[in-house]
């Protein structure tokens, strides 16, 4: 059945057509954009009562299953002070009658913002209980502390190499653990616990989408794949529990040929497919584990890279040569050069004429210079644009006014003639596209601060960074990011439009419905 939508601010986010005043959907396409309200409509009208339509959001960088997985732990990022943890754990193991010996995971602690300003130790969490493994997840996933039981449960002793990449916690002075764990020493830890309720997570896929649809989104994606997160998608698709599509990334250091040996996985099949690889070049700035060409401010640490130039650069011609897309996660400056810089040299030497649209995920410090180089290599910077907002200030006082009041230089990407995406790197914050665009705009921290405004840009060019130039990262502006007779019917309505409404309430715009394949997924009450 045919259905109108009318008698609203569409904005089509075509170039050329950029209002309509009427867009026709059969089933799941588009198929008609229109200047004037047709008379001889025959079908069903849909009355937009005066609010705004645009094309559904997509979502740049995310962890898709991560997500529905923190659902089913305790969120601490209310905690204030380590008497929180304690108690918003302890009350989380009672509420859920948590069995003794099972592993109880809190998720989004920020020591920057408790009263003791630094991470908890391994005897904090054994005040939770010492009956449970216990495992604390930083906000940025880069780093946790585990609990005096749950390094006895896996094995780990004082004894324990740091790995490359790495680094594991000791008290001052001494070899003795103490809980804490950052970039390659907590990632593979995490793995070795790795277990999920295949049930509780089925459940939480299906919230986990709900919450995106709330936001606008239409297309999600799940940014660092191993194995066994390929095959639990691929049988959920196969279930038919998504009902958005989703594009998920593979481990290319470990698991290299799950997207070799799946080639019919690189279309769509049931709303998933393969998008290509992913790696992560450096850690998280306001741990302090970015790597940054000059030293964080009061220091002498860079923080450090995650590959040798040599093991980065094989690395993109496994990419290239399997003619991936390559996603690397790059913080600081030192990182993104070194993704150009390796990038460059793989093109140069192998005569490569096609990159296939790489991305530098977050790009939070890259410079302008490696922005200007990446424009030959289409590579894209995917901005964690809404570290302006939450974590700002934390950058000023890590990398002082200039530098941390520049940080998401999307301006510089503009200039540069690049196209750029925004994400929330969901589950480190919710997937509130609004906000992002908010942050992208003002450009101003928790406390008020207003950083780098040479950096602050359009509502029409935040705008295109969820849309237009989102559909592009994942090679699919002919299917999405505009609407345009012939493409999917992915929409998202709002309650204002985003072009006429104070800058400063940009974050307040509310979403009213959001539609994938002609269809509405999400309706607020």
């Amino acid at each position: 059945m045919k259905q109108l939508y009318y008698n609203g601010t569409i904005l089509t986010m075509d170039e050329k057509n950029p209002t309509a005043a009427a867009i026709a959907v059969e089933q799941d396409r588009i198929v008609g954009v229109y200047s004037e309200l047709p008379t001889d409509w025959q079908g069903e009208k849909i009355d937009l009562r005066g609010n705004t339509l645009l094309p559904g959001f997509i979502d740049g960088h995310s962890h898709f299953v991560g997500f529905a997985n923190s659902l089913s732990q305790c969120d601490l990022s209310e905690a204030d002070n380590f008497d929180d943890i304690i108690r918003m754990m302890q009350e989380f193991i009672q509420k859920r009658h948590i069995p003794k010996g099972k592993w109880v995971i809190g998720t989004n602690y920020d020591q920057n913002f408790l009263k003791e300003k630094r991470h908890p130790d391994r005897y904090v969490l054994d005040a939770i209980s010492t009956e449970h493994p216990i495992m604390l997840v930083h906000v940025s996933s880069h780093m946790g502390v585990i609990s005096s039981a749950g390094l006895q449960k896996q094995g780990i002793t004082d004894s324990i190499q740091d790995p490359q990449g790495g680094r594991f916690g000791r008290f001052p002075e001494t070899r003795v653990l103490n809980g804490y764990m950052e970039e390659n020493a907590f990632i593979d830890f995490q793995k070795s616990i790795s277990s999920f309720d295949l049930e509780e997570l089925k459940k939480n896929i299906v919230e986990a989408q709900n919450i995106y649809a709330q936001y606008g989104i239409t297309t999600i994606q799940d940014g660092m794949m191993p194995d066994s997160l390929y095959g639990l998608l691929k049988m959920l698709s196969g279930e038919k529990l998504l009902k958005m599509d989703v594009v998920g990334y593979i481990d290319l250091q470990n698991c290299r040929t799950i997207y070799q040996a799946h080639p019919e996985d690189h279309t769509y099949h049931d709303h998933f497919r393969l998008g290509g690889y992913k790696i992560f070049l450096d850690g998280s700035p306001q741990g302090k584990t970015a790597w940054m060409k000059e030293p964080y401010a009061g220091s002498d640490q860079c923080g450090y890279p995650v590959h040798s130039d040599t093991a980065l650069h094989a690395l993109i011609e496994q990419a290239l040569e399997d003619h991936a897309q390559l996603l690397a996660h790059c913080n600081g400056d030192a990182a993104a050069a070194q993704y150009v810089t390796q990038f460059e040299k793989v093109v140069a030497e192998n005569g490569i004429t096609e990159t296939y649209r790489p991305v530098m995920i977050h790009a939070q410090l890259v410079q302008k210079q490696e922005l200007q180089r990446m424009k030959a290599l289409s590579m894209i910077p995917s901005f964690f644009v809404a570290h302006t907002y939450y974590w700002g200030d934390i950058h000023l006082a890590n990398f002082g006014t200039e530098r941390g009041g520049r940080i998401s230089p999307v301006q510089d990407a503009i200039e540069s003639g690049l196209y750029y995406t925004f994400h929330q790197d969901t589950p480190v914050l919710p997937p509130d596209v609004m906000k992002t665009i908010s942050c992208a705009v003002n450009r101003v921290t928790r406390n008020g601060v207003r950083l780098d405004q040479t950096q602050a840009i359009s509502v029409m060019d935040a705008l295109k960074a969820v849309t237009l130039y989102a559909a592009y990262q994942y090679g699919e502006e002919a299917e999405k990011g505009s609407l345009r007779t012939g493409k999917k019917a992915n929409l998202v309505i709002l309650n204002q439009n985003p072009l006429t409404v104070p800058k400063q309430d940009l974050e307040n715009i509310q979403v009213l419905g959001t539609i994938v394949d002609g269809k509405c997924i999400y309706q607020r009450a």
